[in-house]
């Protein structure tokens, strides 16, 4: 199962993206590597579930328009709106906006 949301944010690049997430604390964030999708920066919040923010951000107006995605694995329990809830409290703490949920992509 995956869900996939979209929203902007004053990080102009991923590395940038990945430093001020790990410095909320909490979830653990890592840069990665996709043969599909570039870097991107990915964090496992909960046993079975990873979050995955992809590169090559769309400016608008002064900040980034970034894509992400939530891939759920087989050994997952937590459910998806729990999921939904944390990732937004944290995106909301970096103060992004525009949050929607949009066609997954993976």
């Amino acid at each position: 199962m995956t869900g996939a949301y979209e929203f902007i944010c004053k990080e102009s690049s991923t590395d940038r993206l990945c430093v001020r997430l790990n410095a909320l604390g909490g979830w653990h964030w890592y840069m990665g590597d996709s043969y599909w999708y570039g870097d991107y920066v990915g964090s496992k919040p909960f046993p079975g579930v990873r979050i995955r923010i992809i590169d090559f951000p769309t400016p608008i107006e002064g900040e980034y328009k970034y894509d992400a995605d939530v891939r759920l694995h087989s050994e997952c329990t937590t459910p998806m709106a729990v999921i939904d809830d944390a990732f937004r409290k944290v995106l909301a703490r970096i103060e992004a906006h525009d949050v929607q949920e949009i066609e997954p992509f993976d």
